[in-house]
């Protein structure tokens, strides 16, 4: 009972949240366009989509958490360019945040500083962990069901070597309360509902 009344107060916080946003054709197609992506093949495009919705839209969170998301997983994908790409997500995930404060956008800068950090994480993981963990406790404290959380710590945990506590086994509990929080997760127009397609990828190297 305490969980569904949970899982209701975050529907409403939810549906409040797309009541402040824009609800315009383009946005509406760019996050669905979104959806349908992934971070080995997003369509070209859809970067300078967001960034014309964001600058057309600056008081609100969503343009600007898509953006930080989208560059974030470019500056994984393309190493030339991954410092600057990492840059722009950082950047996009702070000015979300600054607009409003909430778990997406902190785990956003968490995707973020980890795509900053993977540039060389040999050289910058020490300097840089600190920077990574802190907006997902953030994010856990505002809202704990948030199955995004839980895909990225599963994603750090199984990058880190065994001898620092990471790998596989260390991994399960988390992509196992990732998977079943995104099986409760309400159906939501524009709001993030990503994740699947992660824990789909993680499961190929560490089943669960």
């Amino acid at each position: 009972m305490r969980l569904w009344i949970v899982i209701l107060f975050v529907s409403q916080f939810s549906f409040n949240g797309i009541a402040q946003v824009n609800t315009s054709a383009p946005f509406m197609e760019a996050v669905a366009e979104f959806n349908k992506s992934t971070a080995q093949n997003e369509p070209s495009g859809l970067l300078s989509k967001f960034e014309k919705i964001a600058q057309s839209n600056v008081n609100e969170w969503l343009p600007a958490y898509y953006l930080s998301i989208l560059y974030a997983r470019l500056s994984l994908k393309q190493k030339q360019n991954a410092d600057v790409n990492a840059d722009k997500a950082i950047y996009w995930a702070n000015k979300s945040i600054a607009i409003q404060a909430n778990d997406e956008n902190y785990c956003a800068l968490s995707m973020a500083k980890t795509a900053k950090m993977a540039v060389n994480p040999y050289l910058r993981w020490l300097s840089f962990e600190k920077s990574i963990y802190e907006p997902l406790a953030k994010a856990k404290k505002i809202n704990a069901y948030n199955p995004r959380i839980y895909v990225l710590e599963a994603s750090l945990k199984l990058n880190l070597p065994v001898l620092f506590g990471g790998g596989c086994e260390k991994s399960k509990p988390i992509l196992i309360k990732a998977r079943q929080l995104l099986s409760k997760q309400l159906p939501q127009p524009l709001l993030p509902t990503w994740g699947k397609q992660s824990l789909d990828e993680f499961r190929q190297s560490c089943p669960f």
